[in-house]
């Protein structure tokens, strides 16, 4: 995780320009220091601030951009944020300092530039929305995926173009930088010790959405705008994950390839995969599962610590089993059959319903694949070459990735209010068909070797994401949806897709290829 390193901007004292002054633009930039203390971590000794004693001149802010600029790293997140007048011009959206003004769209190609791998603009001021941010990110084919996640920038404004932006009225501060400090403190969206820029955003948002809701004469649409490959993440506390046991064991006759837990609310349940060492009957099949079911009954696996707690010291009330013949079997989750195993604490009669090719053997629910082997002949003329599948999928996901930041960025102007509903579906309508192409590419790729299995699973979980994207601004499914549930199913859809890149930036580096692109 990167270092985050901020330099923040509170005019208080305009005696200079004969403009009201602004007293809370000081508390403003305290507050704001200990919001990215505690939400963040970031160290204090990181934090640059300009104006505790309310004024910030053209030479104090050079001064302290310099000193700021100076210590920022390729790998660091630098945070920049201004609180005090704004307003339009004939020249575009200004800041106001204490003896002039700097062009907001200056700010942000100034800080554009900086070496950070990601910036993040804050404006707290009159009219910020008057900013433009003209690119969306593109993964090109030369860039490695590490270099792609979480590089750019992100500009967030306390208003639109047209709005004011006002004090807190029970607090010593500004409305916009008391929501946006509960949200950067905000501990409910931590997720495994991370939060992240979205998140952020989307909290940030809601508060000043239900501020609207109640508050109609001075309401405040917040504009977000970025050129940034997925978004930022944020280490703020420890974490450990879980550690699900292993469990592998080889006999005469078949090997326990792996084990999962699968316990539920009602029932302590182990799902198991087996490969047989030579042809077998079901009878013999059957003895196999009931041997399996007396190694596991007592066995103590599970997925997280909760389900351990409840579940630890107690027998398994369910056993499924999965019967192949090799590891490539496994790989590919192809079986002979599946069985199931109840204790007496189940509803036999339902777990051991007889369709299609069941049956039950020695007290084991057995549901024959009869296409094994057919699949079985498929999978094996069907697997890549994995230096060429890595640079097929890796085209593929460089292409779908940089539409998927396309079709973002224009539902946060819908969300920003400077595009109409109809207007997404109209753009949309462009790069529908584009997603659709490489989505159906991907689909129609060779079977991975054993040594890509799980990163092409996590180029297929991401594709299959940004793929969803295609539903929700559609024509053709618009009568289908809400408004109201389109926006959530995007939110969920844009979340999903930002923890997908970042798993599949995580695989990737455990990859080792020597064709690597």
């Amino acid at each position: 995780m990167s270092t985050v390193k901020s330099l923040l901007i509170g005019v208080s004292d305009y005696s200079m320009m004969n403009e009201n002054n602004l007293p809370f633009c000081i508390n403003d930039i305290s507050a704001m220091s200990e919001a990215l203390t505690k939400g963040l971590k970031a160290e204090a000794s990181n934090i640059i601030a300009c104006g505790d004693n309310g004024i910030v001149t053209k030479s104090n802010f050079l001064d302290s951009l310099k000193k700021a600029i100076s210590t920022v790293k390729p790998e660091d997140t630098f945070i920049f944020y201004f609180s005090g007048h704004g307003g339009n011009s004939e020249i575009g959206h200004l800041l106001l300092l204490s003896d002039g003004y700097i062009m907001t769209q200056e700010v942000i190609e100034l800080f554009e530039s900086i070496p950070a791998k990601n910036k993040i603009i804050i404006f707290d001021s009159c009219m910020a929305g008057n900013f433009e941010v003209v690119e969306t990110p593109i993964f090109s084919q030369t860039m490695l995926l590490d270099d792609f996640v979480g590089k750019g920038y992100a500009v967030i404004s306390s208003c639109n173009a047209t709005q004011y932006s006002y004090g807190h009225p029970n607090k010593p501060v500004s409305l916009f930088t008391s929501f946006l400090c509960e949200a950067l403190k905000d501990r409910y969206i931590i997720r495994e010790g991370k939060k992240s820029l979205n998140d952020i955003q989307k909290l940030l948002f809601l508060y000043l959405s239900i501020w609207n809701k109640n508050n109609h004469k001075r309401i405040q649409n917040p504009i977000y705008r970025a050129n940034l490959g997925g978004t930022i993440y944020f280490s703020v506390e420890d974490y450990t994950s879980y550690k699900i046991k292993n469990f592998y064991e080889e006999t005469e006759k078949y090997t326990i390839y792996s084990v999962k837990p699968l316990h539920s609310s009602i029932a302590k349940r182990y799902s198991a995969r087996i490969i047989l060492k030579e042809p077998l009957s079901f009878e013999e099949i059957a003895q196999i599962n009931h041997e399996v079911v007396e190694k596991l009954k007592m066995e103590e696996f599970y997925n997280n610590s909760k389900s351990e707690l409840y579940w630890k010291g107690k027998p398994a009330n369910i056993v499924f089993c999965y019967f192949g013949r090799d590891e490539q079997d496994m790989i590919n989750n192809n079986y002979i059959c599946h069985t199931t195993w109840v204790d007496n604490s189940q509803d036999k009669e339902w777990w051991y319903k007889l369709y299609n090719n069941c049956e039950v053997i020695k007290n084991i629910h057995f549901n024959v694949h009869t296409y094994y082997d057919t699949l079985k002949t498929f999978n094996e003329e069907n697997i890549g070459e994995k230096n060429l599948l890595y640079k097929k999928t890796t085209m593929i996901v460089k292409n779908i990735v940089t539409l998927a930041e396309s079709a973002i960025s224009l539902y946060n102007e819908f969300i920003n209010n400077s595009k109409t509903e109809i207007e997404l579906i109209q753009d949309m309508e462009i790069l529908i068909p584009h997603i659709e192409k490489w989505y159906f590419f991907e689909t129609e790729l060779e079977l991975p070797p054993k040594e890509l299995k799980k990163w092409c699973q996590c180029c297929s979980s991401l594709v299959s994401t940004i793929h969803d994207f295609t539903f929700f601004y559609n024509q053709r499914y618009i009568d289908g949806r809400t408004s109201e549930n389109r926006i959530a199913c995007m939110n969920m859809t844009i979340k999903r897709y930002y923890d997908d890149l970042e798993k599949l930036k995580i695989e990737e580096q455990t990859l080792t290829l020597h064709d690597k692109i």
